[in-house]
This record gives structure tokens, sequence and C-alpha cells, in this order.
């Protein structure tokens, strides 16, 4: 068994990825290229799957887990669609693939976690509370916008740099979120 098996597994899939679609690459294709055996590879690994979240959220966690408030969640937005960008060719492959389905849903629960803290965040600042059903349509609003725009860019080949796109996030959204939470309070306070 190799000293860092993990980091070669990883590596090795990485290097696949950037050559051919995920549907392509095997675990025994993996073992082959990095020169583990199976079991090494299940040691660390569940499946193709796993490997992929696993590099997705240990190299996107540490940019991210910095900008999960209010005032810096355009860093991690940025930070997101830099590391979509400078890892195009393996996201690409991932987009165009019988897997995307289920990344897509990977996604969608790691932004859903990350916008429950700003709004969580938001509730505080007013000193109020709001119910769950108001919060949750609130961050599905939110989830909705900013995953839409980054699955559209993916789609349309990640040619826009980054900045450009956070931008025109930011005329669009600019103090909505304060804004939305503020007016579900005051409904409630009304009802």
């Amino acid at each position: 068994m190799k000293h860092n098996a993990k980091t070669e597994i990883i590596d090795s899939f990485k290097e696949l990825l950037n050559k051919k679609s995920i549907d392509k690459i095997t675990v025994k294709g993996i073992c082959e290229h990095c020169d583990v055996n199976r079991q090494t590879f299940y040691n660390h690994f569940t499946d193709i799957m796993d490997v992929f979240k696993f590099v997705f959220y240990d190299e996107l966690s540490k940019d991210i887990a910095q900008n999960r408030t209010f005032q810096t969640w355009t860093g991690g937005f940025l930070a997101t669609m830099n590391y979509l960008k400078k890892n195009s060719k393996m996201i690409l492959h991932v987009y165009n693939s019988s897997y995307w389905p289920e990344v897509n849903r990977y996604l969608t629960n790691l932004s859903t976690i990350l916008l429950e803290d700003v709004v969580d965040e938001c509730i505080k600042r007013t000193n109020s509370s709001i119910n769950d059903k108001d919060k949750n349509f609130i961050v599905n609003f939110y989830r909705h916008v900013f995953n839409g725009l980054i699955i559209d860019w993916v789609s349309e080949g990640m040619e826009e740099e980054p900045e450009y796109i956070l931008n025109k996030l930011l005329i669009m959204i600019t103090g909505s979120i304060p804004r939305s939470v503020d007016a579900f309070i005051k409904e409630e306070t009304r009802e």
C-alpha cells in the first residue's frame, strides 16, 4: 500500500477528469492510473462520486468557510466561480455527464446551508424572528438565483469572468436579502 494512497487516488481522479467525462472514469481506471489496489480505494472512498464530493468540498471549503456571512458572501460566491473556471475542464466533464443530477443535488444542499447562515444573520440583525416556512422561502429563492446563474454560466462554457457575473448580480440584489427578511417579519406581525 502506498504511504499516501488517498492523495494518489485524488490526484489520479483529477488528472483523469481533466481528460475525459466522469462517466468514463472507473474505480479500476483510477487504481491502475495511480497503482493502488481496489481495496485501498475503498478504504478511502465509496465510489467515484464520493471522490468528486471530497475534492470539491475540500478544495472549496477553505474559501467558502470564511465567507459565510452577509458581509462576506460575495467572497464565497467569487471563490466558487473562480474555482469552477480554474477547473473548467473537470467541471464541464461532470456537467455533461450522467452524474450531473447527483452533483446538482449536492451543490444545492451545500448552497442551502451557506444561504441559511446569511439569512439567519439578517434575522438576528433585526432582533426579530421569522417562521421556518418564510425563512425557507427566502433561502430557496436566493439559492435558485445563485445556482441558476452558476449553472447557466457553466452550460455556456464559463466564458464571462467571475467578477463580471458578481458585479451584475450585485446590481440586481444589493440590499434585497435584508429587505426580504424585513418584509416577511412585517407581514408576520400584521397577521
